[in-house]
């Protein structure tokens, strides 16, 4: 082996180390730039509209990342301010006063010793202290379990603050730069694949942006519909705060393994303790149809189907099965993962039908063909 032969291996082994260590300096914002590719398949229809409006790129980018902003502070300032209300009236009605409740234990035991025996009264009050006493031991353990627990995840929860601000500060520059910049950031990798693998990178670049596209837009755009289905039919039927509650629903929609009944059913029982009947099926009926088979079945099926074809259950794998090995960031890392291998698998299929040649006339005539559906 020559010297320029060495020089050229021991120069690849230094630059693999140096890949090496930065992937592990920066291993702790992997999921931040994945949020970050995410964010901009959300926010690149609204991009879309403001760069036909100014033109500008970095107009664009801003104001898009700014509305999606304003709304997130919007709902998190009325969850607060509907927290505060409800508090402020209960403390003026007087429900949770203590004075009331103890009023009311009198009266109680008023009545019970003028109406029962006091034999029996005596026996009940017994059999009743004790198994009080019984179960108000069952609260203690669960406290002395539980309270470890929420102590340690608050303790790890304030102690990660700063790296968790630092990443949502990366995610909303890295969002804004590529939103603004992705196209010249594909065009310059371009430059670096040889000349004739570039069709092929081509096909593959074009399938993974339908597949991401359909992944985390279908995913959200068929969230938010749920939750504007939702806002609607509280209004219809007179519950308090129809537009947040229809909000709170399009979030746990999100939410693999949580959903819409995390906040229709409890919405429900509380209708039927009442003695609302109706209000308490029409809710049940309602988000069991609406609010779960139909964006389940029709509504994410058909747009997935619609979009890149992408089989329905490969879409619930990929947001479900990560989630329990790495938590609700396998929201995101799933779909990432799943849909890039899929993407090679459609690449090496076009490629090996058509060739390196018509891979690209392929593409074309696909994108046509989606366009006029």
């Amino acid at each position: 082996m020559n010297f320029s032969r060495r020089f050229d291996v021991a120069a690849a082994i230094f630059v693999f180390l140096v890949f090496l260590l930065t992937v592990y300096l920066t291993k702790d914002f992997l999921n931040t730039i994945l949020l970050s590719v995410v964010l901009v398949f959300l926010l690149r229809p609204l991009y879309a509209v403001f760069f036909r409006l100014t033109h500008r790129r970095q107009i664009s980018s801003f104001f898009s990342i700014l509305i999606v902003f304003i709304l997130i502070l919007g709902f998190l300032v009325g969850i607060t301010t509907v927290l505060l209300v409800e508090m402020v009236n209960l403390e003026r009605s007087g429900v949770v006063s203590g004075s009331q409740i103890t009023a009311l234990i009198q009266e109680m035991e008023l009545w019970a010793k003028s109406s029962i025996p006091a034999w029996i009264y005596n026996s009940i009050i017994e059999i009743v202290l004790r198994y009080v006493e019984e179960i108000s031991d069952i609260p203690i353990a669960i406290a002395k379990w539980l309270l470890p627990v929420l102590e340690k995840g608050l303790a790890a929860f304030a102690s990660n603050l700063p790296v968790l601000f630092a990443q949502l500060v990366v995610a909303v520059f890295f969002t804004y730069y590529i939103l603004m910049d992705g196209r010249d950031f594909v065009g310059k990798a371009m430059d670096l694949v040889p000349e004739e693998k570039k069709e092929i990178v081509r096909v593959f670049l074009h399938e993974l942006n339908m597949i991401y596209d359909t992944l985390f837009s279908v995913y959200f755009t068929t969230s938010m519909l749920s939750g504007v289905m939702a806002a609607i039919c509280f209004s219809l039927l007179g519950v308090p705060y129809p537009f947040l509650m229809g909000g709170i629903v399009a979030v746990f929609t999100l939410l693999p393994m949580l959903g819409p009944p995390f906040v229709f059913v409890p919405m429900a029982l509380y209708y039927m303790l009442q003695g609302d009947l109706i209000r308490f099926l029409i809710l049940l009926v309602f988000g069991v149809v609406v609010l779960m088979v139909v964006p389940e079945n029709i509504i994410r099926p058909h747009l997935a189907m619609k979009t890149s074809r992408i089989h329905p259950t490969l879409t619930l794998l990929a947001y479900t099965a990560p989630v329990f090995v790495v938590g609700v960031m396998g929201v995101i890392i799933g779909p990432a993962l799943y849909g890039f291998l899929l993407a090679v698998y459609r690449t090496v299929v076009i490629v090996g039908k058509d060739g390196p040649q018509d891979a690209e006339r392929h593409v074309q005539d696909q994108s046509q063909s989606f366009g006029k559906e």
